[in-house]
């Protein structure tokens, strides 16, 4: 039975401790523009885009240890088991770092990439040291402790940030190291909450490589549906670096990081869900489903009135990228769909153990968002056609696994997702062709109709809700 007070608790934290460093980060991500130059700030977000893939090299380890260990507390945990498993892993991803730092030397695609690749190769290592650590502070359901690593991490990068901003660092290098420096903080946070795992007994090299082998061949599919959706988007932004140079990529990607932020705001819901669920009946878990999906379905729309306030105001603050914002109307469905998709279906999936079924989801839409990238590259020449193409992708992929999952719970069908996006279609199509104004009151007007086209189904939310709150209340 889960255990819903819990639950509600741990989530409170994590997403007030993910409060905190989505703060922290938007306030990172608008200060740095304004310090560098546009070109500087490309090759500042070009570090950050490589860096979003560093994860591919644990190969599913981290991953693999977070499924088999989920809802296992503490005290019930195989320390020397982790222990080696972590040793395993530091080393092979050492070799893996050695290896890039090499072939950036030898492939020489200028100084300012070079360095961006070796500084790649030492973060891998310590990143995924960090992740590691982090999943099994989430398997062991003290979110309260991973999630504050995040927010360590962040204000780790804030105070030198503040030191750059009084003495005027115009280079995006000083940075990179201190974006490293933060992450190093954040690893010693970690292993300071897992000091009881350091004093594990070694089990030895030999052991550490079988039992890390074998949280691999769990954890790969895992790994692979991950990489597999964000390279959906990351295609895009590979092809417009390559194709529209790095002034034009870093411009995208200021916008692109905005979106980012509220995702992995939104993505604690679904690391505090894991092991609770795993706990759960399958009735509980159905429960959920039914009840997030109603939620998720009726109020997200709301986030798109947002975008008339943001873009105001990113106006005033970052005039020189102006020309970048219109992309945010493209790009907030992203927030919409990768959200549902996050704390619905990708929960659900590995609750359920069903990774490859994500993993086949993740790579068709990656394929078919590598088609829709080249027509809208080299075909159209367009970067709005790009975007609608992998926001497609993103939002088709979200409705085809809630409806595969709404079919394993043997669940009522609804209309509900298909009338999301075109409440998504009507925004994109207000806010690029009438003014603001304007496109607001349409909006609104039109969730209004979508609301009432879907009233049963709020009804049968608030009865839920309410339902829910009398029962914790009794069980509190």
């Amino acid at each position: 039975m889960m255990n819903r007070k819990s639950l509600l608790s741990n989530m409170a934290i994590a997403f007030f401790a993910q409060g905190i460093s989505m703060f922290l980060s938007i306030l990172q991500a608008l200060v740095i523009p304004k310090l560098l130059h546009i070109e500087q700030f490309g090759y500042w977000q070009l570090y950050l885009f490589y860096i979003s893939y560093v994860g591919f090299f644990h190969f599913g380890l981290s991953s693999g240890v977070y499924l088999k260990m989920g809802g296992i507390p503490r005290d019930k945990m195989d320390k020397a088991s982790v222990k080696a498993q972590f040793t395993f892993g530091v080393t092979y991803q050492t070799i893996m770092s050695v290896v890039i730092a090499a072939l950036g030397f030898i492939m020489n695609p200028g100084p300012d990439r070079t360095f961006v690749i070796l500084q790649t190769s030492i973060y891998l290592v310590l990143q995924n040291a960090g992740t590691y650590m982090s999943n099994v502070l989430q398997s062991m359901n003290e979110t309260k402790k991973s999630s504050y690593s995040v927010v360590v991490e962040r204000v780790s990068f804030l105070i030198p940030l503040v030191v750059f901003m009084a003495i005027g660092v115009h280079s995006f290098r000083p940075y990179v190291f201190a974006y490293t420096v933060s992450t190093i903080v954040q690893l010693i946070y970690c292993i300071w909450n897992l000091r009881d795992f350091v004093g594990a007994p070694w089990l030895g090299f030999k052991t550490a490589a079988r039992q890390g082998w074998s949280s691999i061949k769990v954890g790969v599919n895992l790994m692979l549906a991950n990489i597999a959706s964000m390279l959906i988007l990351g295609i895009a932004r590979f092809f417009i670096d390559m194709v529209w140079g790095i002034e034009k990529f870093g411009k995208l990607s200021l916008i692109i990081s905005l979106v980012n932020f509220f995702l992995a705001f939104v993505e604690q819901a679904s690391i505090v869900l894991f092991p609770a669920l795993r706990q759960s009946n399958e009735k509980d878990i159905k429960s959920f489903f039914a009840t997030a999906q109603n939620i998720m379905s009726l109020l997200f729309p709301l986030i798109y009135v947002l975008y008339f306030p943001l873009v105001w105001l990113l106006g005033l603050w970052l005039p020189s990228y102006a020309d970048s914002f219109p992309y945010l109307i493209l790009l907030l469905p992203v927030c919409i769909f990768d959200s549902k998709m996050s704390i619905l279906c990708v929960t659900i999936f590995n609750v359920t153990r069903r990774e490859r079924t994500m993993l086949k989801i993740n790579v068709m839409s990656t394929f078919v968002s590598f088609i829709l990238t080249l027509i809208g590259v080299y075909l159209l020449h367009s970067i709005t056609a790009v975007l609608c193409g992998v926001t497609l992708v993103i939002a088709l992929r979200s409705i085809l696994s809630e409806a595969y999952i709404t079919s394993l719970f043997n669940l009522k069908k609804s209309a509900l997702s298909l009338g999301e996006l075109v409440l998504t279609i009507v925004f994109i199509a207000v806010a690029r062709l009438l003014p603001s104004l304007i496109a607001i009151v349409v909006y609104i007007l039109a969730y209004a109709l979508f609301i009432a086209c879907f009233s049963k189904n709020a009804k049968a939310l608030i009865r839920q809700l309410h339902i829910s709150k009398s029962e914790t209340a009794s069980k509190g």
